[in-house]
């Protein structure tokens, strides 16, 4: 969730990208609500008549508004540079029991190759033969 947040932001905070993805995202959305405006004006009674005038109304100043507005005012940095809620743990050499440990571990790992090597080998090549 991370990771989508902070792209949000990042593009949010392009001017440019910010300001083309609402144009084109009004320029896609105003029309079909005008499409559904004149189903409901055509097809339905009084009530619906009246809803599409103010909700036209109030869509289209809204619109006019934000299109204005985000040509006009730069966006705000919201997110920092670097994200410094992660805490960066010291990095120090394994001694002692660790250093065992690891060089276990490598060891077992490089065994468990060798036997995967091993079984692959034991099921024959890897073209078969076209009968």
């Amino acid at each position: 969730m991370k990771w989508m947040r902070t792209k949000i932001f990042r593009f949010w905070e392009n001017r440019k990208a910010r300001n083309w993805g609402l144009t084109i995202g009004f320029l896609l959305v105003v029309p079909v609500g005008a499409r559904f405006a004149g189903f409901a004006w055509t097809y339905g009674n009084l009530a619906d008549r009246v809803a599409v005038i103010v909700a036209g109304t109030a869509i289209g100043v809204i619109s006019t508004v934000v299109l204005c507005r985000i040509w006009q005012v730069p966006p705000l940095q919201t997110m920092p540079a670097d994200d410094h809620r992660t805490a960066k743990l010291p990095t120090r050499p394994p001694a002692g029991p660790e250093f065992l440990a690891a060089s276990q571990f490598a060891h077992s790992r490089s065994a468990r190759n060798k036997n995967f090597a091993r079984e692959a080998a034991a099921l024959g090549p890897a073209r078969r033969a076209r009968f």
